[in-house]
């Protein structure tokens, strides 16, 4: 039992710290984005619907806006963001806030939710994991 519960434990500190890893890396990303970027209005231009899992059976519910923005510079740009919701958050036709960086262009970001849904969610499991994968970690060891 000894043993299992170590290789748990172990499971367990590290899948939360990739996951610290990859919330604290994405915060940045979108911070840099928010911060060095410019603002630009953007048009809602079509909902994606979320890809089929596999296995799964049925057709998904869950779109993501694609906005259509304009650059400093003059260039069309399409944005796909990745937060697909069954909630009518947008609409074909809404304009919106989003940050782009000028010299990349298509690391873009949303106002709201798209900007921090991913780190929060990340970092919320990543801290879990590692509050019970630690401490139970120590005490395997020094038992």
């Amino acid at each position: 039992m000894h043993k299992l519960s170590f290789i748990i434990f172990l499971m367990l500190a590290t899948g939360g710290t990739l996951f610290a890893i990859i919330a604290w890396r994405e915060w940045r990303s979108v911070g840099r984005i928010i911060k060095m970027g410019e603002n630009a209005q953007g048009v809602v231009v079509e909902m994606f619907r979320r890809p089929r899992k596999v296995g799964e059976t049925g057709t998904p519910r869950s779109f993501a806006p694609v906005v259509l923005f304009t650059t400093a510079k003059g260039e069309q740009r399409k944005y796909y963001s990745t937060l697909y919701t069954a909630l009518d958050t947008y609409q074909v036709g809404q304009t919106v806030d989003i940050w782009y960086l000028p010299d990349e262009p298509d690391k873009a970001t949303l106002k709201g939710g798209d900007a921090w849904i991913l780190p929060v969610v990340f970092g919320i499991f990543g801290a879990v994991m590692c509050l019970i994968g630690y401490p139970g970690l120590f005490k395997s060891i020094f038992r």
